[in-house]
């Protein structure tokens, strides 16, 4: 029996390198660290398992076999050893890159003897060991190589020891020590190869350095795979565990039974362990997965489009389109006749019918639950799927009849509490399946999960549904503000044809027989009353809410007619509005109304920027945009004053909400929605400034039909986008 360790001790190496060595290596084979481990743990794996099957072997044929194929993996050990420690540490240079390159092509060299009488002459009796192999010439080179590459390797160690601090300096410390003790004990099993006296006892301490390092990488996250290591341990532990009683029963029982051993069978036997122990798991599930395919297909795809389904509906924000698409795929999913999804309403303490499939009431969404009801009290505590047929068995209180009724007039077999928050945000009625079968406890865990989900979505889609009301508010609030400010200088503008027919109509009696006074008297009213009425139209057509309506636009128009509307007030500061259009630019894809707004903030704002008398003059023209997206054809609107400019520190803040710099009139609304809006264009804004010389807005919009593009941040000179 005593002899039985040093195989075992060989078996048990390539169980640990084997198994360590997979596991780690398939979690990042591009990573250089986990790729030189793998090699190493490769020609460890083939090393002590050709060990186990040479000291097992029962005839002088096979056991030359197996010592010369142990050697195809020990001439690798040393090179990768090397190369596996200086990967580890980074401290990769020239020097040491040529070595490692010299190192496997002397491995490869020699790889080439190892079937060969050079590597392995012969095999004889040793000490206890009824076949030891002799070496040929190759050996002593290998042997070299050994000697050298484990004296670098325990260098490189040593010399980074001295170099490293805090955690680092313990895991390196670890293997210096572990792997210095593994080449050790490595060693021992050359001594008989050279008829000294020494047995191979301290061959096993080499599997120990490989469980060393992987509890290395767990303890102190050397190669960042933690969890998967911890999997991998104890997977190698279990399995040697189980394998090596496992191999000592087949011996045992061969030496009982026929009262001798064969080593051939036996390495057949731990090989079929090996491969059902590894292999086992993995074809299990998938023979449980192929098996429920042919057997259970209907199941499996309704399975399978739940949870497809559970994943896409995050990505629906429209609430009513979520609940009308939710109801309607688990229905066809299960073929339930009946399904019906209600959400709480806050505002009136209710649940409200959203959406359903086979109601048979007129108005389903008229349907409510009182947030006091038993059905949602049930819910609300329990925080389970609640089944009628069970309700009806085993009643939960004194309750238990009303919801059973509740439930009846809903069509419900089973409802599913949607839980946000500890919070009872919904409720999904389920009715029977088309087959009359039962909901199995599968099915509750599928629709859990399901509903779990559902309430991730529905708190999204309700979130976004806020989001779009306040940016409604936003823009209303700010129509308003910038309404307020043109009343005063509209007043103005009318007040002063007004007076001006007033007067004449006061005249009119005394010199009513005057044609010329008469004829000049018509013009002019005329002129003055068609001058009021097109800025009084103006004024509504800014004012007048509209929906959204892209359509191609002469920019020009537009701008015109905004900047017609302002110069009353421009007038009352001063300030002169210049217009420079370009004559042949193309249409713009714009909301008309839309973009009135955003003009408006910007000439407002220019306006409000002039401290005395200053210009404000808006130019057109068509501009390139190439790299940063969005990119193509664009119309550009330029809005530049004369005014004080906008310091440094203002110019990354100027697009937020509320933001003003102190000096504005306005609510600090105006540049954040005409920026929001420019963007749901398709389109962009930017800004330069000087302080001092004045502001230049400069409006992007597309030529072409627009495609929403998700622009972020704010360029505070306009060169930086690269026009041509």
């Amino acid at each position: 029996m005593p002899y039985l360790f040093y195989p075992l001790s060989g078996l048990f190496n390539a169980v640990m390198a084997g198994a360590l060595g997979l596991f780690i290596f398939t979690r990042n084979p591009a990573d250089p660290r986990y790729r030189t481990y793998g090699l190493f743990c490769l020609s460890l794996f083939v090393w002590g398992l050709a060990y186990f099957l040479w000291l097992s072997s029962s005839q002088v044929g096979q056991a030359l076999f197996w010592s010369r194929l142990l050697m195809a993996g020990a001439v690798f050990l040393p090179v990768t050893g090397y190369h596996h420690v200086i990967q580890l540490l980074e401290i990769s240079s020239s020097g040491r890159d040529k070595i490692v390159r010299l190192g496997y092509l002397s491995s490869i060299a020699l790889l080439a003897t190892v079937f060969t009488s050079f590597m392995v002459e012969s095999v004889s009796p040793k000490l206890v060991f009824e076949f030891w192999p002799n070496p040929g010439i190759a050996f002593h080179f290998h042997l070299l190589m050994f000697v050298v590459f484990a004296l670098g390797s325990i260098i490189e160690l040593y010399d980074a020891l001295k170099r490293s601090t805090g955690r680092r300096r313990i895991h390196i410390r670890l293997l210096f020590t572990t792997i210095s003790i593994a080449y050790v004990g490595g060693s021992t099993n050359y001594y008989l190869w050279y008829d000294l006296p020494v047995l191979p006892i301290g061959c096993v301490l080499i599997g120990v350095y490989i469980a060393v390092f992987a509890y290395a990488i767990v303890a102190y996250r050397l190669l960042d795979v933690d969890v998967i290591i911890k999997q991998s341990v104890i997977y190698a532990s279990l399995l040697a565990i189980l394998l090596l009683p496992c191999v000592t029963v087949v011996i045992l029982a061969q030496r009982i039974t026929f009262g001798t051993i064969d080593y051939s069978f036996s390495a057949v036997a731990v090989g079929l362990f090996v491969l059902v122990g590894f292999y086992f798991p993995k074809l299990r599930f998938r023979t449980e997965e192929a098996l429920e395919r042919v057997l259970f297909k209907k199941r499996v795809d309704y399975r399978e489009t739940l949870l497809r389904f559970s994943q896409d509906m995050v990505t629906i924000v429209d609430l009513k389109a979520l609940s009308v698409k939710l109801v309607d795929t688990i229905g066809k999913s299960l073929r339930i006749d009946k399904v019906s999804l209600l959400l709480s309403n806050e505002g009136k303490g209710s649940y409200n019918v959203e959406a359903s499939v086979g109601l048979d009431f007129d108005h389903p969404e008229r349907i409510l639950l009182s947030r006091d009801g038993p059905l949602i009290k049930i819910l609300q505590s329990r925080k389970e799927p609640i089944v009628k047929e069970e309700l009806e068995w085993v009643p939960v209180g004194p309750e238990t009849l009303q919801t059973i009724e509740t439930m009846d007039k809903l069509g419900a077999e089973i409802s599913l509490p949607i839980i946000s928050k500890e919070k009872l945000i919904g409720i999904l009625n389920l009715g029977h399946k088309e087959d009359k079968s039962l909901y199995s406890d599968e099915d509750l865990e599928l629709l859990s999960t399901l509903g779990n989900q559902a309430a991730i979505a529905i708190e999204n889609a309700r979130l976004y549904e806020n989001l779009k009301q306040s940016q409604v508010t936003l823009r209303r609030a700010d129509r308003l503000s910038s309404l307020g400010l043109l009343t005063a200088g509209l007043a103005h503008e009318i007040r002063n044809p007004l007076v001006a027919i007033r007067t004449f109509t006061q005249l009119l009696p005394e010199r009513y027989n005057d044609a010329e006074f008469r004829d000049g008297f018509q013009g002019l009213a005329l002129k003055e009353v068609d001058r009021i009425c097109g800025l009084i139209n103006d004024l509504l057509s800014f004012a007048r809410p509209s929906k959204p309506n892209v359509a191609p636009e002469n920019i020009n128009d537009v701008v015109d007619n905004i900047a017609r509307i302002l110069e009353a007030q421009a007038k009352e500061k001063g300030v002169v509005i210049v217009r420079d259009f370009a004559t042949e630019v193309p249409k713009a894809w714009i909301d008309r109304e839309q973009m009135k707004q955003v003009f408006m903030n910007l000439i407002l704002n220019a306006i409000q920027a002039m401290d005395g008398e200053g210009s404000i003059t808006i130019s057109s023209r068509e501009v390139t945009r190439r790299g940063t997206a969005p990119a193509g054809q664009f119309v550009q609107v330029e809005v530049r004053d004369t005014g004080v400019g906008i310091p440094d520190d203002n110019l990354e803040h100027i697009f937020d909400p509320f933001f003003t710099s102190g000096k504005e009139e306005g609510s600090g609304l105006g540049l954040a929605v005409s920026h929001q809006i420019v963007e749901e264009h398709g389109g962009f804004l930017t800004v330069e400034s000087k302080v001092g010389q004045g502001t230049g807005f400069f409006v992007h919009l597309p030529v072409s039909a627009p495609v929403r593009a998700a622009v972020s941040g704010m360029a505070s000179t306009h060169e930086r986008y690269g026009f041509h």
